[in-house]
C-alpha cells in the first residue's frame, strides 16, 4: 500500500469517490486495514522530511504556504493534547497569569498542521497570512559596534578544540560549517564531527571543532574528555547534558544560551520544568563563574530580527567577540556570505552577538517575562473577580470573593496567604469554564483580534477549529468528536453568542443540558464543599495538594472529563 502526502484523494475502501482526506486520517485507514492482512503487508507513507521541507522554503525552492497556525492562550487550557496529537516541539509552553499554556513557535514550524488535532477549540489558522517584519535597527548597532573592544584571538601553537552543544533543526550545524569554512579562507587547518539526532524533533547535536594554524597539525576530529577550550552553547539542556559536559574543565570558556527550549519532556509531561537556572549554576561550578557569558540569544532573536533562527548566529558572535573562535571577522562574514541564506541578517546578528559579550546593557532584549511576577494575595483575587464579571456579571464575581473570604477567615494567620492564593486560583479555574459562549467572546476580543494584526499584515483571513456540539460529525478514530473547521463567516455568530453568556445556567441556555456543561457546574459546587469542608478540618499534611488540584482539570470534553475523574479520586483519598 502507498499513501503520498502529494495526493489529495483517496477512494479506497466503503467511502465514496472523491471523499477527501487529511493525510494523517489516510495513513490511519491504511493501516486498520493492513492490520487486517495475514502475513506480512508493507506500508510505504511518501513525504519529504518536514524540516527538508522547512529548509526548501526558507532557500525558496518550495513554495512556503500562507498559513499559520495560532493559539488564543485564554481559551488555552494547558492540557497539552496537542503536544501529545502532533509530537510537535513548535507547539511550546507559555507562561501566563493564569498559569502555563501553550502557543506555537511560527519560526521553526513545519506546517504540517497536526497539533489542530488536539481537542481543543483555542486554535484558528491564518489563511493567506503574511508576517510582520520587524524593523531591524542597524543604525543603532552600528553605532554600538563603534567602541567595541577587538578580542583577544587565540594565537594557534596547539589546535584550538571548541565544542558547540545544541539541538537539530536550529543552525548548529551551520555554525561548525561557517567556523570551519572561514579558517579555510584564512588557510587554516579544521576539522568538524557532527553527532546529530533528530532535527525535525529537536534531537541533540554536538559539534567537535579543532582549529590549527596548519592543517597538517589536526591529527584527529575528537576532543578529548576535559580538553574543550572554548564551548558555543546553544542550548542549555544540551550544554549540560553528560555527553557535552565530560568535556569541560576549570579553564573552558563558555557562551550560553539561557533560553528555554522545548525538548521530548514537554510532550509527555505538560509541566515539564527544564531546570534551567539549576543547568546553569551547575556549569558555572565545573568551568568557573567568571568563564560563562549568558544570556537569552532566542528573545533577542525575535525582539531584533523577528525570527528565533538568527540565534545560533547571534552566539557566535558573542563567541567570537569573547575570544572563542580563533579566525577574523572579516572571514566568518564572508562565509556567512558564501552560504547565502539571509546573509545580511544573519551578519546582523553576528555584530548583535558581539555586543550582547562586550557590552550587553546596551541591546538587552525586553524581559518577556517581567509582567509575570507574583501578585499579591489582594490583588489576585481582585483581578480574578473583575475577571469574572466580565464573564457572567458582577453576582458572579462577588460570588467569587466571598466564598474566598469566608474560606481564608477560618484559616491559621501563619498559613492564610499561601492557603488562600491556592483556594483562589482553584477555585477561580472551574468557575470560569470555558463553556460556548466564553470561546466565542475570547475569540472576539480586541486583545486576540489585536495580537493577530499585530503579528500579520492586512488581508488575512481566520479559520476557526470547532467540534460543535449540535452538529453530528462523527467520531474520529481514537473516539473522539470530530473537529470542522469554519470560515470569517463565524465572526459575527461568534460575537452574537458572546452576549448572549447571560444565559449561562439559566433554563433557556441551549447548552447547559449536555453533559459537558452539567460537568462544569458539579465541579465548582464540588469544590466549594471542599472549601466547606477543610474551613472545619484544616488537614495540615495534605491541605495544600488538596487546594492545587483542581488546576489540574484542564481541556474539553473527554479531555476533561478524565482529569476530572482522576483529580476527584485523588481529592477524596486526601481527605479521608
Amino acid at each position: 500500500a502507498l499513501v503520498s502526502d502529494d495526493v489529495s484523494r483517496f477512494d479506497q475502501g466503503d467511502f465514496p469517490p472523491g471523499t477527501t482526506f487529511h493525510a494523517r486520517e489516510r495513513l490511519d485507514i491504511v493501516q486498520r486495514e493492513l492490520r487486517e492482512i495475514k502475513g506480512v503487508s508493507v506500508l510505504i507513507y511518501q513525504q519529504t522530511c518536514a524540516t527538508e521541507k522547512r529548509r526548501r522554503r526558507k532557500r525558496g525552492t518550495m513554495e512556503d504556504p500562507k498559513r499559520f497556525a495560532v493559539i488564543n492562550d485564554l481559551v488555552c487550557e494547558g492540557c497539552g493534547d496537542c503536544s501529545v496529537q502532533s509530537n510537535c516541539l513548535s507547539v511550546e509552553p507559555k507562561e501566563t497569569e493564569f498559569g502555563r499554556k501553550r502557543k506555537i513557535n511560527l519560526n521553526s514550524c513545519n506546517k504540517d498542521f497536526a497539533c489542530l488535532d488536539g481537542f481543543c477549540p483555542s486554535f484558528v489558522t491564518i489563511e493567506g497570512g503574511v508576517r510582520r517584519k520587524r524593523n531591524v535597527a542597524t543604525h543603532e548597532l552600528a553605532k554600538h559596534l563603534k567602541d567595541l573592544p577587538q578580542p583577544e584571538i587565540p594565537e594557534l601553537r596547539n589546535p584550538f578544540d571548541l565544542l558547540v552543544a545544541g539541538v537539530g533543526g536550529t543552525g548548529v550545524v551551520t555554525i561548525g560549517a561557517l567556523i570551519t569554512m572561514a579558517a579555510h579562507l584564512e588557510g587554516k587547518g579544521a576539522s568538524v564531527l557532527d553527532f546529530t539526532g533528530f532535527a525535525q524533533k529537536f534531537g541533540t547535536v554536538i559539534g567537535y571543532i579543532r582549529l590549527a594554524q596548519h592543517p597538517s597539525d589536526i591529527h584527529q576530529v575528537r576532543i578529548e574528555e576535559g580538553a574543550a577550550d572554548g564551548v558555543i552553547g546553544c542550548d542549555v539542556v544540551v550544554a549540560s547534558s553528560p555527553k557535552a559536559s565530560v568535556h569541560y574543565h576549570a579553564c573552558t570558556k563558555v557562551v550560553l544560551n539561557r533560553a528555554e527550549m522545548p525538548t521530548g519532556d514537554l510532550v509527555l509531561q505538560r509541566d515539564a520544568d527544564l531546570k534551567t537556572d539549576i543547568r546553569e549554576d551547575l556549569i558555572r561550578k565545573v568551568v568557573g563563574g567568571k568563564n560563562v557569558t549568558a544570556f537569552d540569544a532566542n528573545a533577542m532573536a525575535e525582539t531584533y530580527l523577528g525570527d528565533t533562527v538568527f540565534a545560533n548566529t547571534i552566539m557566535l558572535g558573542a563567541a567570537w567577540q569573547q575570544g572563542l573562535v580563533p579566525v577574523s571577522e572579516h572571514a566568518l562574514k564572508q562565509a556567512i556570505e558564501l552560504n547565502g541564506v539571509a546573509p545580511a541578517q544573519n551578519i546582523h546578528a553576528f555584530d548583535a552577538g558581539r555586543v550582547l559579550a562586550a557590552a550587553p546593557e546596551r541591546l538587552l532584549a525586553k524581559d518577556e517575562t517581567a509582567d509575570l511576577n507574583e501578585p499579591g494575595l489582594d490583588q489576585l483575587i481582585e483581578r480574578r473577580a473583575t475577571f469574572l464579571a466580565r464573564y457572567q456579571d458582577q453576582a458572579y464575581g462577588d460570588r467569587f470573593k466571598a466564598k474566598i473570604a469566608a474560606f481564608q477567615a477560618t484559616l491559621p494567620i501563619e498559613q492564610s496567604d499561601q492557603l488562600t492564593i491556592l483556594a483562589s486560583k482553584s477555585l477561580f479555574k472551574l468557575m470560569a469554564y470555558k463553556d460556548e459562549y466564553e470561546v466565542a467572546r475570547l475569540m472576539t476580543a480586541t486583545e486576540f483580534t489585536g495580537q493577530l494584526n499585530g503579528d500579520f499584515e492586512a488581508g488575512f483571513a481566520i479559520q476557526y477549529h470547532f467540534a460543535p456540539p449540535f452538529l453530528p460529525l462523527g467520531k474520529d478514530a481514537q473516539g473522539r468528536p470530530v473537529k470542522r473547521a469554519f470560515g470569517q463567516w463565524m465572526t459575527p455568530i461568534l460575537r452574537g453568542l458572546a452576549r448572549m453568556r447571560r444565559l449561562r445556567g439559566t433554563w433557556f441556555d441551549p447548552f447547559g443540558y449536555s453533559a459537558d456543561r452539567k460537568l462544569d457546574r458539579e465541579l465548582i459546587e464540588w469544590f466549594e464543599a471542599v472549601l466547606d469542608q477543610l474551613s472545619q478540618t484544616h488537614p495540615s499534611e495534605n491541605i495544600s495538594e488538596i487546594l492545587a488540584a483542581p488546576m489540574e482539570i484542564r481541556g474539553y470534553g473527554p479531555v476533561r472529563e478524565q482529569a476530572a475523574k482522576e483529580v476527584q479520586e485523588r481529592v477524596s483519598k486526601l481527605m479521608t
